[in-house]
């Protein structure tokens, strides 16, 4: 069976982080929580960054609290295409970011 996750949904937890604040701006260039109607927390999501203009692409697994970061030092300041991909979720994804 698979759940329907809105780019909605994904989009505003993006969003709601994009912007470290000044304590998470030592260690993340980029935070964030999955979760669903379904599942208020989702573990095991693999949520990918690719910087415009580039082949390279960073990607990182949300923990066991639902949480995913990207380390400051994989990000550097631009704009990113996401891509979240979970096991029986049919994604609509979250789109371009401005890091």
């Amino acid at each position: 069976m698979r759940h329907s996750l809105p780019a909605a949904i994904g989009m505003a937890f993006v969003l709601a982080f994009a912007h470290p604040t000044s304590a998470q701006t030592q260690s993340a260039a980029l935070t964030g929580l999955v979760s669903s109607a379904e599942e208020p927390v989702m573990e095991g999501v693999l949520v990918s960054a690719t910087r415009a203009g580039s082949n390279i692409t960073v990607t990182v697994v949300t923990g066991a609290d639902g949480r995913y970061s990207f380390p400051q030092d994989r990000l550097a300041p631009g704009q990113y295409a996401l891509t979240v991909r979970a096991a029986g979720y049919e994604l609509e994804q979250p789109g371009k970011i401005e890091i």
